[in-house]
């Protein structure tokens, strides 16, 4: 028989089935605990389960050796833990219906030998720091949750009818694992004092919901960027020019100039050998170009302006650049933008996103601002209808800055896209939370809008409700701490990593 058949009988498999089926419907009736629950099964499963993967690169040689760790190495053969784990990876994968078999392949190896390394990382430095499982915590195992289990009750038959190999495979298959649930936990009680789980308890108890109208800066008005175009047309006037970029040597700038001024014909062959920019592989060509971006790449503004008053075919002077020199060609005279023209307006807009965002958002603060005070006084509901404006609702949630994990996430009911990133916003989660009920905040700039929020109601969790905290928050920090240890194991100078060239080898040969 097996050792994965030993190790879980068909029995169990049945019940564990069952047992999922329940998990499931907890998690519709509390998903912080079925995150919790379903953690601590993978756990389970990642320790206890799992066979061999026969056939692909496997086989019934003496194994492959994928690197070490300090003296151990990271083997795959037969009942090792890499292919405990290599069937574990395997089985996650058949869920996917992923039809790249190559890539699935490599994610599956790779994902078993990356479990193997942590694995063995951490039973080296358990052996280094002293730790020790004692023979008696190992049987209560085996006795209580071991491969000798029958209807949930350890059966005397089942272990008579092991052969000592298997025992002794088994015994060592659970010494090291609750060695490594051992160190793993010892590192975890370090981690949280308990003075910082009262402090998440504090910031769950009290919750709230609100009502709020955001004015998305991409809603400014066309006729507004026409208007800033009209006043600022300098700006936005276009040229169409070529261009030699230079090194910061006037001597050899001044040189190569006058070759073009005795004979502008050679412009194109000498952006082609000197230029150093962009353009030079199409002779300097830069097509159209508007005034504000060609003065990004001058030092001056009057350089700017002399080249846009250049004409047809005329050669500039030496411009100086923050990088060198520049000498340019201009190919059509300047022209002024076309108000009819809509990627030119666009591109108004896009210039006023970078460079005059205060202007836009000034514009929907006022906006905002009518909207509060007519909210005072005729309602917050009756003035988004009366102003045409879609009003949306918030979910119950605590001050949760930065949507931590550890608490219940800062959200909309209908998912507005406008109130993503009020979690990063602490001085605006600080207002939502100080504000009495009913009370509406002063327009805020949050992200890509300007928001007013009215509070709805708040509610108090109680103790019961907040219990979930005592087992899920050092669960999901032990989570993030596996990730950190792991992430030090694998760029220890202890580890010898030789997987890629050993899987190379063995796919090219299978």
């Amino acid at each position: 028989m097996p050792l994965i058949d030993k190790i879980k009988p068909k029995k169990e498999k049945k019940k564990h089935m069952q047992d999922l089926n329940s998990v499931d419907r907890k998690k519709k009736q509390h998903p912080f605990l079925w995150i919790f629950s379903f953690g601590i099964l993978v756990i389970i499963v990642i320790s206890f389960v799992g066979a061999p993967l026969l056939g692909g690169l496997g086989g019934s040689g003496n194994g492959l050796v994928f690197g070490k760790y300090a003296d151990t190495e990271i083997v795959y053969s037969y009942g090792t833990y890499f292919a405990r784990q290599l069937d574990i990876m395997q089985n996650e994968y058949e869920s996917t219906g992923s039809d790249n078999y190559q890539y699935e392949t490599y994610q599956i190896w790779k994902g078993a030998f990356d479990r193997t390394v942590f694995h063995t990382a951490i039973l080296h430095s358990a052996n280094e720091s002293g730790l020790n499982i004692s023979e008696r915590r190992i049987d209560k195992a085996l006795t209580q949750y071991g491969p000798y289990m029958d209807n949930g009750k350890f059966s005397a038959v089942l272990y008579n009818a092991t052969s000592n190999a298997d025992k002794y495979a088994n015994r060592s298959i659970y010494s090291e694992e609750l060695t490594q649930q051992q160190y793993l936990q010892d590192l975890g009680e370090r981690l949280i004092p308990p003075a910082e789980l009262k402090f998440i308890k504090s910031m769950s108890t009290t919750e709230r919901n609100f009502i709020y109208v955001a004015f998305p800066v991409s809603e400014y008005p066309m006729n507004e960027v026409i208007s800033y175009g009209n006043t600022n047309r300098s700006l936005f006037r276009k040229i169409d020019i070529s261009r030699i970029s230079l090194k910061d040597d006037e001597n050899e700038a001044n040189t190569i100039l006058n070759q073009i001024k005795e004979n502008p014909a050679i412009f194109e062959e000498l952006a082609q050998n000197y230029s150093t920019d962009f353009y030079a592989d199409k002779g300097g060509d830069m097509g159209i170009v508007s005034f504000y971006s060609l003065s990004g790449d001058i030092s001056e503004t009057g350089d700017t302006n002399s080249v846009f008053a250049l004409t047809e075919g005329e050669i500039s002077n030496l411009i100086k650049t923050p990088f060198g020199y520049s000498i340019y060609r201009c190919n059509s005279i300047s022209r002024d933008f076309d108000l009819t023209n809509e990627n030119e307006i666009n591109s108004i807009l896009e210039y006023m996103m970078t460079n005059e965002k205060g202007m836009i958002e000034d514009y929907f603060i006022a906006q905002a601002d009518l909207f509060r005070n007519d909210a005072l006084n005729n309602g917050f509901t009756e003035t988004s209808s009366s102003m045409n404006r879609s009003y949306y609702t918030t979910d119950f949630f605590p001050i949760n800055y930065g949507n931590s994990y550890f608490l219940k996430q800062v959200k909309t009911i209908d998912d507005n896209i406008y109130f993503n990133t009020v979690a990063t916003d602490e001085r605006f989660l600080t207002s939502l939370f100080s504000l009495q009920e009913n009370e509406i905040t002063e327009p805020a700039i949050v992200g890509s809008a300007i928001i007013v929020a009215q509070m709805i109601n708040e509610q108090q969790m109680t103790e019961e409700e907040l219990s979930y905290l005592d087992s899920f928050y050092p669960y999901l920090l032990s989570q993030i701490q596996q990730i950190e240890l792991s992430s030090t194991f694998l760029k220890s100078d202890l580890f010898t990593n030789n997987f890629i060239s050993v899987f190379g080898k063995k796919m090219v040969t299978n």
